[in-house]
């Protein structure tokens, strides 16, 4: 990672097909705020809708969850596209992107809203945001 200064913010995406979960987070406290999920036709409709964003929270890193490898062709086809949603996050914003392992932030995201009394259809919008704070938390364990 490059020399960054004390203090940053840190944004984190949970990349679907259908939407975006987003969640920033500061690398003094280390801890992941939800902050919106964005929904989009095409990756550019989605990169474009990122833009506030970065120009909101000024992160000086971009933390992207990707599955581990797998057989399976279907999920060797989701990583390859998340692999080059962050690659042209890194290109657009000129910011360094780090992808973390995201195995289970969604059960994990489920699992707290189920706690909640928030269930099936009403986790839909905020299911994804979580996702991006979980994957954030991976950053933050693994970046003491």
């Amino acid at each position: 990672m490059p020399d960054l200064p004390k203090e940053y913010n840190i944004l984190a995406f949970d990349y679907g097909n259908v939407r975006i979960g987003v969640a920033v987070g500061n690398s003094l406290l280390k801890i992941p705020h939800p902050l919106m999920t964005i929904g989009g036709e095409s990756l550019n409709a989605k990169i474009a809708a990122i833009e506030p964003i970065i120009t909101k929270w000024q992160p000086a890193v971009l933390v992207v969850g990707v599955p581990e490898f797998s057989d399976n062709p279907q999920k060797i086809q989701l990583i390859n596209t998340i692999k080059n949603f962050g690659k042209r996050l890194a290109a657009r914003f000129d910011l360094p992107v780090n992808l973390v392992n995201e195995d289970y932030s969604s059960s994990h995201a489920s699992s707290l809203l189920n706690e909640q009394g928030i269930h099936g259809k009403s986790q839909k919008i905020m299911l994804d945001q979580l996702a991006a704070c979980s994957i954030l938390e991976s950053f933050f364990a693994s970046y003491n």
